[in-house]
């Protein structure tokens, strides 16, 4: 199975010079094996243009299913649905349109919900399935719906609501479960213990997506990443949200097992 970061805030491959890549804060990944685009950047001209340069149509993916409603992830709809000359099938969890705020840094309230509305998606012929359970788009690739927060703290930072529409998509497989996150919002322990018992999986095979380790106290960071060590993952890739802090204790924790994202990382599972 192969997985593409479409959209980071980094780009940290060579590579990247020669095939003009941009990186804009945000997250976006496309699951070839399964024409499945998740999240689209803040913008859409990060998406567009690496899609372009790594030789990935916008015609192509089938599905493109949501994180969460927060703008750099859903930014780039709008120019993707433009530049598409099919429908794609949308999923998303049903509190999409709800307002959506975090205060930054110099203490101001800034809106950060979705750009764009129901009736939009209609115009351009898509379909959108709004969803709060989980909903099985292949029989071993799930959307996971609302995830519970029973085994261990959210991770919100700087957000100033519980993002119950964060989703996490799950791939069922024989090395274990894939879990792919857009920010984490959830908390990592909820969303892998939730995929595991959903899908059935008993060890973790690979986590790959934003663990918004940002914002939260240095002992909580350290604490999510020895859960994550004790599921002794072979493949941990931290991006987006992550931060470059929580990456270099991601790397310092599990070693090899750790990959440094960036826009452009093609992963081979």
């Amino acid at each position: 199975m192969r997985v593409t970061i479409l959209v980071d805030n980094y780009l940290t491959q060579l590579v990247s010079l020669k095939r003009r890549l941009l990186a804009e804060w945000g997250f976006a990944a496309y699951i070839h094996d399964y024409k499945i685009l998740y999240d689209t950047g803040l913008t859409g001209a990060a998406l567009l243009n690496n899609m372009k340069a790594l030789g990935i149509s916008p015609d192509e993916p089938d599905y493109l299913v949501f994180s969460h409603r927060h703008i750099d992830h859903t930014g780039g709809l709008r120019r993707l649905l433009e530049a598409r000359s099919r429908p794609i099938t949308i999923v998303a969890h049903k509190n999409l349109f709800a307002k959506a705020y975090a205060k930054d840094e110099e203490g101001r309230v800034e809106e950060i919900g979705v750009d764009f509305d129901e009736d939009y998606i209609k115009r351009k012929g898509s379909e959108l399935l709004l969803i709060e359970k989980p909903h099985w788009l292949r029989p071993d690739v799930v959307a996971s719906g609302e995830i519970p927060r029973r085994w261990g703290p959210s991770h919100l930072g700087a957000v100033l609501d519980d993002v119950p529409d964060d989703m996490a998509l799950y791939i069922k497989t024989a090395k274990g479960l894939v879990a792919i996150t857009g920010c984490g919002h959830s908390g990592v322990e909820n969303i892998v213990e939730y995929g595991m018992a959903l899908t059935g999986s008993d060890r973790l095979y690979a986590l790959i997506g934003g663990l918004h380790f940002v914002g939260l106290p240095p002992e909580r960071v350290g604490q999510a990443v020895g859960y994550i060590a004790g599921k002794a993952p072979q493949l941990v890739v931290g991006t987006h949200c992550t931060g470059v802090l929580g990456q270099a204790e991601l790397v310092k924790r599990l070693g090899q097992a750790a990959r440094v994202g960036g826009a452009g990382l093609t992963l081979e599972l």
